[in-house]
């Protein structure tokens, strides 16, 4: 075989390989955000919590405590009044990207939560870092992710975000 066909050759299995691997990271982090949906609609804390990437909070000064205790009276309160969710679904992840030696990768999500005859929908996107090139992924929820934010998650960052929005009846009536 000629060097020329065995360069050609060479290339396009290289590319290939980039794009099999992009495809693999991507159901990588679709696979984990759809063990995060399963954790977060069984109301399981410790569950949501070990998929949840947490140094940006700590970096808030919220400690694994702290976080500990909030989610856990959240999922209690929520399971106090009867709330489920009617529909808590992802749509296609965004292409992953590669920011200050971690992976990323934006995930929408659809939520209907019900609960006393009221129901809270969100229209929102988690952001899945990783720190080991795509293979295991923990969540930031971008629900309070602002241009002015985003920062915190990654670092410099200034492309577009995904849509959102929410509208929620109080679930718990006052």
């Amino acid at each position: 075989m000629s060097r020329q066909i065995r360069m050609s050759l060479s290339l396009g299995l290289l590319a290939f390989a980039v794009a099999v691997s992009a495809a693999d990271i991507s159901a990588n982090a679709s696979r984990d955000a759809a063990s995060l949906l399963n954790c977060m609609k069984a109301f399981d804390a410790s569950c949501s919590i070990s998929l949840t990437y947490t140094k940006v909070l700590e970096q808030l000064g919220i400690s694994r405590s702290q976080l500990d205790q909030a989610v856990g009276g959240l999922y209690a309160n929520l399971k106090s009044i009867h709330a489920m969710y009617s529909r808590l679904e992802l749509s296609t992840p965004w292409p992953p990207f590669e920011n200050s030696g971690r992976s990323y990768i934006f995930i929408p999500y659809y939520a209907v939560l019900e609960a006393n005859g009221r129901k809270m929908t969100a229209k929102s996107y988690f952001i899945g870092v990783s720190e080991d090139s795509g293979v295991s992924w923990k969540f930031v929820d971008g629900q309070q992710i602002t241009k002015d934010t985003i920062g915190h998650v990654i670092p410099g960052y200034v492309g577009k975000l995904p849509e959102q929005e929410v509208n929620a009846d109080a679930l718990v009536p006052k």
